[in-house]
């Protein structure tokens, strides 16, 4: 089976090293050219200036890299590259003094001329115009200035290497250099989608690294496509209290503080000022419904509080409520979870094997074909709860799923009277600096249709560590006839540098303490029983003409990710392993080894 998080994996390889990585590569600059200085018998002094040189290497790195940047650049950015850069350097010289019995140090200096090149290719391709990559052939030449200054420092601090040999070397590497990167633009442009792709990562890494989102925005709004929207809107009205339930057909994302990544924060926001709190639920769909800008999430949010205001002043007679009762069905992969709001249902689908991660449009079509259910009132969920490395879908995967749903359209419609309650924990209760669960917090739900107890727990966040969402269920499932734990699918935090390390995103349970979730689990469920309540049911679909959504732009750029990653051993070779041969033989044959 093939996986597909490939892009997620090589996420900190591209935004950022850990400080375990950093701290290794430290030791190793200090260590080597120690262990360099006595192999060849040389005086503390000499090693020192070893020092002196790789830490201008490493200061010219990182100069370079964040002279390529439109933006002042986020406080840690280029620091691991920096630092990668001038180990590799470091290893070079400890090479090169190993064979040649001579303390070598700055030669290595011309190793890193293609990954910085590469790194400087796709930090301007931001600025690009034209079909053509080909401008980026001359891109080794920004490297120049750094390798001339510390070839001249190593020069003048341990003299090893004269600076015409050092001239003839760059000539010639240089020329070497082109070549190479004349492969990583044709790959580019064959393999990987070329100019388009680059703009679009381009302003992604700006977005991802330094938090400017506004040319990820523009770039995803010039590919965007114009369709109407829905929001489908319960409000629930029990005791005089009143609470809505929302299920856009909208996604939120693609990142933190890019378009929907906007989309529940903003609309929890808005929509807490007329009532409190707000039940938000992950509807069907994946990034090619992700609102393109936050002007097209301002618009939904707006056309959705204008519903709820117009309920809240509104007279509205209560109809009789009727529909299939509650019911959770199970096979190996699935769990179906049907949830009756009078003429509405809800249908909370878990994967229980494969990660619960969006629920494609072309998935949800081929169930409406195989599946005998009346779907112009059956709304789908993505519970979105369980993680793991696998979030592919195949015709089995359809064939087990429809088999599951059928079940529901066997039931009978009866009359259902429904008592509700609602319970939120905000956001802060979960601790003052983390990064799983945004602004809506935790919501509990509890109903009680016909005399069937069904509780939801929904976290507002990107999916859920599997351990936690059983435990949750296996400790409610006595008191209840129905549990199931859900997330929302929020991006607030996703794709963000400062926010994330390996996958891109912290999933809830990462690094918040079980317990400590749990405990305001069990304290939200208990205040919601003391509230249950006889509940009047309202149902309104939210119609938003002309958002513009990203369409299949973001997975393009992911999927080109994707390509790239499980390509890393070419560009590691093309990169790296042949840049340092050809050092090697030029060295030798120009006689500076």
């Amino acid at each position: 089976m093939k996986k597909s998080r490939s892009f997620e994996r090589g996420y900190t390889i591209v935004f950022r090293g850990g400080d375990s990585i950093k701290y290794s590569l430290i030791l190793l600059i200090i260590v080597i050219p120690y262990l360099m200085s006595l192999y060849v018998r040389e005086t503390i002094i000499v090693y020192l200036k070893s020092l002196v040189i790789y830490g201008v290497m490493f200061l010219s790195v990182l100069i370079t890299l964040r002279a390529m940047v439109f933006i002042q650049s986020y406080r840690g950015f280029g620091t691991t590259l920096s630092l990668f850069s001038t180990a590799l350097a470091v290893i070079i010289d400890l090479l090169i003094t190993l064979v040649t019995h001579k303390f070598v140090v700055g030669f290595g200096a011309l190793s890193f001329v293609l990954p910085l090149s590469a790194m400087i290719m796709v930090l301007r391709g931001l600025e690009h115009n034209g079909n053509s990559m080909k401008k980026y052939i001359l891109y080794p030449l920004y490297t120049l200035p750094s390798i001339l200054l510390i070839q001249l420092i190593s020069y003048f601090l341990i003299g090893t290497i004269s600076p015409m040999k050092y001239v003839i070397l760059d000539l010639t590497f240089y020329v070497f250099s082109f070549l190479f990167i004349y492969y990583v633009i044709f790959k580019f442009e064959a393999s990987y989608g070329g100019v388009d792709i680059l703009r679009l990562f381009s302003s992604y890494l700006y977005t991802a690294l330094f938090e400017y989102s506004e040319p990820f925005e523009r770039e995803l709004s010039k590919r965007s496509v114009i369709r109407d929207v829905k929001v489908h809107l319960f409000m629930l009205n029990n005791n005089n209290n009143t609470y809505p339930v929302t299920i856009p057909e909208l996604h939120a994302g693609p990142i933190a503080k890019v378009g929907g990544g906007y989309l529940i924060s903003d609309l929890v926001s808005e929509l807490s000022r007329y009532v409190n709190p707000v039940v938000y639920m992950h509807g069907v769909g994946s990034h090619e419904l992700d609102p393109a800008t936050r002007v097209d999430v301002r618009r939904v949010v707006r056309a959705v509080a204008n519903k709820v205001r117009e309920y809240l002043n509104g007279q509205y007679v209560s109809n009789e409520c009727a529909g299939k009762m509650p019911i959770q069905v199970q096979s190996r992969n699935f769990r179906i979870t049907h949830i009756p709001l009078c003429e509405k249902s809800i249908i909370i689908i878990s994967r229980l094997v494969k990660s619960s991660d969006d629920i494609p449009l072309n998935v949800y079509e081929e169930l409406k074909k195989r599946v005998k259910l009346d779907w112009d009132n059956v709304i789908l969920v993505d519970a979105q709860n369980y993680y793991s490395d696998d979030n592919t879908w195949d015709e089995n995967d359809i064939n087990e799923l429809a088999s599951l749903l059928s079940k529901i359209g066997e039931l009978e419609d009866q009359r259902l009277e429904i008592k509700s309650c609602v319970s939120h924990v905000p956001k802060y209760a979960f601790g003052p600096i983390q990064f799983e669960i945004g602004d809506n917090g935790l919501i509990t739900w509890g109903l009680d249709i016909n005399g069937k107890k069904v509780l939801l727990v929904i976290f507002d966040g990107n999916n859920l560590r599997r351990e936690l969402a059983d435990a949750i269920i296996n400790e409610f499932r006595n008191g209840f006839d129905i549990v199931e734990v859900l997330t929302t699918d929020n991006h607030q935090y996703t794709g963000i540098a400062r926010f994330t390390r390996s996958r891109g995103y912290k999933i809830v349970g990462d690094s918040i303490s079980h317990e400590l979730i749990m405990r305001n689990v069990r304290r939200s469920v208990k205040r919601c029983l003391n509230n249950l309540a006889m509940t009047r049911v309202r149902y309104y679909p939210v119609i938003v003409e002309g958002i513009r959504l990203i369409g299949d732009s973001f997975n393009n750029m992911v999927r080109a990710a994707e390509r790239g990653v499980m390509d890393w051993k070419k560009h590691f070779i093309v990169l790296i392993v042949l840049p340092i041969l050809t050092m090697i033989i030029l060295g030798v044959v120009l006689g500076i080894l």
